[in-house]
């Protein structure tokens, strides 16, 4: 049978399917899911094929600076840089940006006078942008790098005339100290040595916080140094005052810098031997080789405090230093003997007990467990009835624990539980009531008293934060599974589910989350779920969770004709950022122009609170998480830790555990054999996500290196040039922690408490605390910490991982 042409072509309109294409809204939708879920390649053919149907809806929406964003992520620079100039060319609103991001690549290229450029167009066309201050110290640094010094000096006082008694900038002005650096540099390499004293003496004397000098304090320590000692720099220093010396020596010290610090101390004691800073000078240069982990020589300078200055104050502190630092060589006859003359001469010192307490470790780490348990016995006696008497019998305890004692361990726990003080995180070696209940009901479950070990462990609160909760519950879960203690698991389960209708809601609350304690079975962890829901609705406690509204900024159409932009800058920014996904860039313009609008007047018709949540959920999806935690951590502060995670809302819950820098970290983190879940724990705990942050100890960025540390990563990793002001640069510092943290893993496998309790104590101690226990269980090793800070961050980061592991997998992609 033969059909004919117009007959074959009316079969086809009648029976095909057509293949509808989506509209633009559609697609910008599915551009904005894959950038959400670090899906780049499918947002960026997206957005080629969108480019293609349509250039004019391409360009009018700005999506080539989206383009470029994802192509630069992706290190596809060539593809970025032609989208972003393509941004300028046509003076988009986000041309700025554009210019920021390619000055960036040029720097990243070595072509300095091309990122100057860029960086001028920035700061003479757009006065009102937020990278203004960025791009004029990024333009001086530049300038300097490039060693156009008179342009540097210009651009700090407007003038190449001496430095007046401040710089042109505001003093709140967080580039000012920076550019100090830059001008003390530039006036001594044109030799103008007088005006580069005058600018690092600055830097040196306008501390906020003199006992916490800055990196830039440092800078100038050393830029003095340099001018004084020219090419002995680093091997000898200027005749100065002992006070200047000591100013110098205590920045260097701070900012682990050793060996500088050391030159200025020792000219302290050879030329001021009669100053009264010469023991402390003595005292301070075996602290240094101690911080380092020399302790022969640091053994050395502590005695010869001792010989010369028996009697000065800083005596007491050098004999306690000395002792520690004999332990630490093996050697502790000389360790125990120099803490009994401590006893002896100090009896009434402040810290007599630590005495007491550092023989028992001594002598465990020494392996001699009985004299060790003479020690407690006779610490208890001479402090009977104060703190040191707990922790003396803590200490016990643990050699129970470790001898594998189980009768005497109980015995210990429930002596302890008695005591109203046990220390806490105030004292080294404390401990607390949950550590002390869950150490009885682990006594009692090798002591197979399961009925009974099920009760304790029951009795100790599970929730966020709880690390010994979240432990008690990992031991229940094992009785339920053990067929020795099974039956009673089981016959506990019945307990509390009976009769569970007629109970008060706080009953049924707590019955419900036993149960789920006890249990792995899904279908009844979902009904004893549905249970504890239900008993939060009446519930006050728990009605204190924050409700909040996500509002809408940001313009939500995709344009089809050119708009009149509003008459707020920031607005406007905010506007096309926060539409292209650009939360990063986006959320601090919609912050100021709420901020103008606050100031003009400008009534906001919805609630600050919601506005302030909006903003957080935005900077979190920006990767600039600390302002998220600062938002929501006080809030749930009021609500009881033990709140189900299951049912805390998602964006809150978020918000509390941001996963920011997802990107580098499962680029290094889980290459490295490192969980990007356990980075993001000890990085919430170091930081708090604050990427710019400087500690009390020096340590610096996300994850808080000291130089040290990152110095011989920096070696590991091939990185010859590196600076330590780089470690403030997120990627940078993923890429440190998660070599870092592999290191650890290789000394403790698989053990996440001691890798944390490494990460902050040091993995010495570590590994001198697992040799204690005898074992590498952590309900055994992480009792023996004894650095109460290394026990109480180990428990925080521990918290934070088991909240990581419910919220994200293994790809920080949510649950």
């Amino acid at each position: 049978m033969k059909i004919s042409n117009a007959f074959f072509l009316i079969l086809l309109a009648v029976f095909s399917v057509p293949t509808l294409a989506q509209t633009p809204a559609e697609t910008h939708q599915k551009i904005l899911r894959a950038v959400a879920e670090r899906d780049y390649q499918t947002a960026a053919g997206e957005l080629e094929a969108l480019k293609k149907a349509d250039r004019n809806l391409f360009e009018l929406n700005n999506y080539d600076y989206l383009h470029a964003r994802l192509a630069e992520k992706n290190g596809d620079f060539a593809v970025a840089a032609a989208n972003y100039q393509t941004i300028v060319n046509r003076r988009s609103a986000l041309r700025e940006y554009a210019l920021w991001h390619l000055a960036q690549i040029a720097r990243a290229s070595g072509n300095l006078m091309l990122e100057r450029s860029f960086l001028h167009e920035i700061t003479s066309f757009a006065p009102l942008s937020l990278l203004q201050n960025a791009a004029r110290a990024r333009l001086t640094r530049s300038n300097f790098e490039s060693k156009n010094y008179d342009y540097v000096i210009r651009q700090t006082f407007g003038s190449s005339a001496a430095p007046p008694a401040e710089p042109r900038r505001a003093a709140d002005d967080p580039f000012a100290r920076e550019n100090l650096v830059l001008l003390g540099e530039a006036y001594l390499q044109t030799g103008k040595t007088n005006e580069a004293r005058e600018v690092f003496t600055k830097l040196i004397s306008n501390l906020s916080n003199p006992a916490q000098p800055d990196d830039f304090a440092l800078a100038g320590a050393r830029g003095l140094d340099r001018l004084e000692t020219g090419a002995d720099f680093g091997k000898a220093v200027a005749a100065l005052t002992d006070l200047n010396h000591l100013q110098r020596a205590m920045i260097y010290q701070f900012n682990r810098d050793f060996a500088d610090a050391r030159l200025h101390y020792q000219a302290i004691v050879k030329n001021h031997p009669a100053s009264g800073i010469a023991p402390d000078a003595l005292y301070q240069i075996g602290r240094g080789y101690a911080q380092e982990g020399n302790y022969v020589e640091a053994i050395n300078w502590f005695e010869r405090v001792l010989e010369q200055f028996p009697d000065h104050p800083v005596a007491q502190d050098a004999l306690t230093q000395a002792a520690s630092a004999y332990s630490r060589v093996g050697k502790p006859r000389e360790a125990v003997t120099r803490y009994q003359k401590f006893i002896e001469k100090y009896p009434d010192a402040d810290n007599i007990e630590r005495a007491y307490l550092n023989i028992v470790d001594v002598l465990r780490d020494a392996g001699e467990d009985g004299d060790a348990l003479k020690w407690t016995q006779k610490t208890r006696e001479v402090f009977r009835g104060k703190l040191p008497e707990a922790i003396a019998l803590f200490a016990q305890l643990r050699v129970r624990l470790a001898q594998t004692d189980w009768q005497s361990a109980l015995a210990d726990a429930e002596s302890l539980l008695t005591f109203a003080d046990l220390g806490g995180t105030r004292v080294p070696g404390g401990t607390n009531k949950a550590e002390i209940i869950f150490l009885k009901g682990f006594a009692l479950e090798n002591l197979e008293r399961f009925q009974e070990a099920l009760d304790v462990y029951l009795s100790i609160p599970d929730g966020r934060g709880e690390y010994y909760g979240w432990r008690a519950t990992e031991r229940l879960k094992l009785l339920a599974a053990d067929p020795r203690a099974a039956p009673f698991a089981e016959r506990k389960i019945e307990e509390l589910t009976r009769n569970i209708e007629v109970r008060n809601a706080e009953a049924q609350r707590k019955a419900a989350q036993d149960v789920m304690r006890l249990t792995v079975d899904a279908e009844r962890q979902a009904q004893m779920l549905e249970i504890v829901k239900k008993a939060y609705a009446n519930l006050p406690a728990y009605q204190k969770v924050p409700d909040f509204k996500l509002l809408e900024f940001g313009r939500a159409e995709v344009l089809r004709e050119k708009r009149e932009p509003s008459a707020n800058y920031h607005q406007n920014l905010a506007d096309e950022l926060l539409f292209l996904g650009l939360y990063d860039e986006g959320t601090p313009e919609l912050e100021r122009a709420l901020e103008e609008k606050r100031r003009k007047g400008e009534a906001e018709k919805n609630p600050k609170s919601e506005i302030d949540f909006t903003l957080a959920v935005f900077y979190k999806r920006g990767d600039i998480a600390h302002r998220a935690v600062g938002f929501i951590e006080p809030l749930w502060r009021n609500v009881p830790a033990e709140y189900q995670i299951e049912l805390m809302p998602r964006e809150q819950a978020e918000l509390l555990y941001p996963s920011p820098y997802a990107d580098a970290l499962t680029r290094y983190a889980s290459p490295r054999g490192v969980d990007p879940r356990f980075e993001l724990s000890i990085m919430r705990q170091e930081s708090r996500f604050r990427a710019d942050v400087k500690s009390v100890a020096a340590a610096r960025g996300l994850l808080q290196f000291i130089s040290t540390t990152s110095n011989q990563i920096a070696r590991e990793l091939g990185r010859e040039s590196f600076r330590q002001d780089e470690l403030y640069h997120p990627p940078t510092a993923v890429l440190f922690g998660a070599q870092y943290l592999a290191n650890i893993y290789k000394l403790f496998p698989g053990s996440h408490p001691a890798v944390a309790a490494s990460y902050n104590g040091g993995e010495d101690n570590m590994r001198r605390w697992l040799a204690r226990s005898k074992s590498d269980a952590p309900d055994r090793y992480v009792p023996e910490i004894v650095f109460s800070q290394s026990k109480d961050y180990a428990y925080k980061v521990m918290a934070n991982y088991r909240v990581y592991q419910i919220l994200y997998d293994e790809n920080l992609k949510a649950r």
